[in-house]
């Protein structure tokens, strides 16, 4: 895939943001943990991260579908660069930081975030060939879960051995790599065709594409499944991971990390694994789907009765590569069956109902937490994934897609 010239340097831009994201959030997560002593307060970061989403999700697939996607990339992380550069500034000397302060920059981060990441996916079609989606986008998935896994190793280690302060400069570096790499993307006629063509109204751009998303056979069933799956997706916040690994397991915050560390190996077995399936993926992108929310179901249970770190760290790898491979085929379901002119909504939407969701349950559970068993939180998560999983069953448009050679030459 990297001999895609256009791909690399998008494929760069998706390193260098998402290693700065978690380094800095990761970092502020355990600072605030340590000085408050709080799953709630610590939560909370989430919550910054989150909120932008539902409050800007559809505005910014508007946006992503309007203007040249190559430019949001651009404008969006030099927003960030000023953002994390007044952040420095928040943050000198090794007292106490305020909380509400670092929640604003995490807001501040998400936003741009809103608009970056839904033009970062609808260019992936764009960039490659039709046939190639399905590598690209496993491509794409196992680097960001080898950062995601980095940063948590690395960001735990960090906060403990250098100034918070000296984290964020390091963030600031990657910021402006990212922005060099974004300005060497070459975008393909078809997109530059698109950010010539006279827009229609605002209002009704974005009442077209809720339109399109409630009528579409795959994009509707693939959103409600995303959207309710977030409810347990909220036990997996770090915050309560923490919480887990320190009340149900009575370890430290070095053996959060692996347990960390240990999902997002497992994602980046399991995106390698989707890069070999690409056959497979193509005739029974739906099937593969409602499997792995069965597996996520029966996973869930199984990590709220870990007796040692070793067992949690053991079934957080397991987890991790049908999770891949079930987000490789929603990815690719998404990008050849949703119109190109659509799809920046299509993406804005899934991510603004999805934060929505995650937001509201990360801080239920992470209060819940406070009154009962951290164990049963997590097997209250399982409940849920499993009856998820039977939505998924019962929609027989999702059950049965493929990404026939007939879909793949109309896209």
């Amino acid at each position: 895939m990297l001999r895609n010239r256009n791909f690399l340097f998008l494929w760069l831009v998706t390193v260098t943001t998402t290693l700065a994201i978690e380094l800095f959030t990761i970092s502020i997560l355990v600072t605030i943990f340590e000085q408050t002593d709080s799953t709630l307060l610590a939560a909370g970061t989430m919550v910054a991260r989150m909120l932008p989403s539902f409050l800007l999700g559809p505005i910014a697939g508007v946006l992503v579908d309007r203007f040249p996607r190559k430019l949001i990339l651009i404008c969006m992380d030099i927003a960030r660069l000023f953002l994390v550069g007044f952040a420095i500034m928040t943050l000198q000397g090794e007292g106490d930081i305020s909380v509400m302060g670092i929640y604003l920059i995490l807001f501040s981060l998400a936003t741009a975030d809103v608009f970056h990441r839904p033009a970062r996916l609808s260019l992936i079609p764009a960039l490659v060939p039709v046939n190639d989606l399905v590598r690209a986008n496993s491509f794409i998935l196992v680097w960001s879960q080898i950062i995601l896994a980095s940063s948590y190793a690395l960001g735990s280690w960090l906060i403990i051995t250098v100034s918070l302060s000296q984290i964020v400069i390091s963030i600031i570096v990657l910021f402006g790599f990212a922005i060099v790499f974004a300005l060497l993307i070459q975008v393909t006629n078809r997109e530059k065709v698109k950010s010539v063509s006279k827009p229609e109204p605002f209002f009704t751009s974005l009442v077209s594409g809720w339109q399109y998303l409630r009528h579409h056979p795959i994009a509707r069933p693939l959103t409600i499944m995303e959207t309710i799956e977030h409810l347990p997706h909220g036990i997996w916040t770090g915050a309560i991971m923490l919480a887990f690994t320190i009340d149900g397991l009575g370890a430290t915050t070095t053996e959060w990390g692996y347990q960390i560390s240990g999902y997002f190996v497992g994602m980046i077995v399991g995106s390698l694994v989707a890069m070999g399936l690409t056959n497979a993926l193509q005739k029974y992108p739906g099937k593969i789907i409602v499997v792995n929310a069965f597996g996520a179901g029966i996973l869930t249970m199984t990590f709220a009765i870990s007796p040692t770190v070793a067992f949690a760290v053991i079934i957080a790898f397991v987890f991790g590569p049908p999770f891949a491979i079930r987000d490789v085929a929603q990815d690719s379901l998404l990008q050849a069956t949703v119109d190109e002119n659509q799809l920046g909504r299509v993406y804005a939407t899934r991510q603004m109902l999805s934060s929505m969701v995650f937001m509201f349950a990360g801080l239920f559970f992470a209060w819940l937490s406070d009154f009962v068993p951290i164990r049963t939180i997590y097997i209250i998560g399982g409940t849920i994934y499993l009856l998820t999983a039977v939505y998924a069953l019962s929609n027989r448009a999702l059950r049965q897609s493929k990404l026939t050679p007939e879909l793949l030459a109309n896209r």
